[in-house]
């Protein structure tokens, strides 16, 4: 009994100091909390939200410049056509040339040639000082206007300095008063070279009549000097590319207001800059960034200068601006690029022919 009276007294115990706690979360708090949580929910939704909306944005805005991007381009329509001058042989090598003074052998060489059929040697004996050693007379002559190069295989028994050799053009029959004097480059001993010369555009050669070698400064003054000399040519090149274009896809016009070009060098003026499209062209040896050309409408045309839906336009791009030393010829690669002042690229490459005619289809 005892012992039952002891857990009584415990629990009346607990059960007054249950009574007398006055301690809980009052309504005030339970706000507040409820608030705070209200309210940081609402932060990360709005951010969450904004975010998307953002995305959404910059998502739509790259679709859209992506879509200008490709309704602004510009496409090629069939091949390129390339118009061109053939190689004018000036002298094939073939005869001895014309000895036009004193200490001076001429022969043809059928053993150390480089094309056909022998080659044209010049003796220089040591007495020999400087002017011309040797010509020949181009029958008929030849208009050499549209031309920017010449090429010849050259050796000489001794190493010769850079212009210490010329080749002359002249409008006259023994080249006896040049039209034209181009320096040879270093020779080699006793080594054939293929060469190529850049002739000067002011040069007047509407009628070169002949070919001839001068020696600027002396040979030797101790032993005799054999120069020889074969396959004279004026080079073949592309004077002219002409590409067909169209717009990729039904889009926005694309300005072809012409480039302008005041001094006819081939490169569009640069302090005139109302043209849209650059057109550039690069190869092994050069690159032209602004290259001039012209254009014509190919069946629709409403009269601007806007190439639209359903227009096709024919763009002539001129070769003239490439050195004269290494134009445009025979079995080179070349790439083309038209650049739109919006939109993508067209990227044209292509390789001329082992020989040049006055129309190439490049495919």
């Amino acid at each position: 009994m005892k012992n039952l009276g002891s857990v009584f007294d415990t629990t009346n115990s607990a059960s007054r100091l249950l009574r007398r706690s006055e301690r809980g979360v009052t309504g005030l708090e339970t706000a507040i909390i409820l608030i705070a949580f209200v309210v940081v929910a609402s932060v990360f939704a709005f951010t969450v939200l904004s975010t998307g909306i953002f995305s959404a944005e910059r998502g739509k805005e790259t679709v859209y410049a992506a879509l200008e991007q490709a309704r602004g381009s510009i496409e090629l329509k069939g091949s390129v056509i390339a118009n061109g001058i053939p190689d004018i042989t000036l002298d094939d090598g073939e005869d001895v040339w014309d000895d036009p003074g004193a200490n001076l052998v001429l022969s043809s060489e059928t053993v150390d040639k480089k094309e056909g059929l022998a080659s044209s040697a010049i003796l220089v004996q040591s007495a020999f000082t400087t002017g011309l050693i040797g010509s020949e007379v181009i029958t008929p002559s030849v208009d050499l206007t549209k031309y920017d190069s010449i090429s010849l295989w050259i050796k000489s028994e001794v190493v010769t300095a850079a212009g210490q050799l010329q080749l002359i053009i002249d409008d006259s029959a023994g080249c006896g008063s040049a039209s034209e004097t181009i320096d040879l480059p270093v020779l080699a001993a006793d080594t054939w070279k293929d060469v190529t010369l850049g002739i000067n555009s002011a040069t007047t050669r509407n009628a070169i009549a002949c070919v001839g070698l001068n020696v600027a400064t002396d040979l030797s003054t101790s032993t005799d000097v054999t120069i020889h000399i074969d396959d004279i040519e004026a080079q073949g090149q592309i004077t002219s590319l002409i590409i067909l274009v169209a717009n990729s896809v039904k889009g926005e016009p694309i300005d072809l207001t012409e480039p302008a070009d005041s001094n006819n060098d081939g490169i569009a003026d640069s302090e005139d800059r109302r043209h849209k499209v650059l057109i550039s062209y690069n190869d092994n040896f050069q690159l032209r960034s602004d290259m001039y050309w012209t254009k014509q409408f190919v069946g629709a045309d409403d009269g601007d200068d806007l190439m639209e839906e359903g227009e096709r336009v024919e763009l002539t791009i001129s070769m003239q601006g490439l050195d004269q030393s290494t134009p445009l010829g025979k079995s080179t690669q070349f790439t083309l690029e038209v650049k739109p002042a919006s939109g993508s690229v067209l990227v044209i490459q292509r390789t001329t022919p082992d020989q040049i005619s006055t129309v190439m289809n490049l495919k």
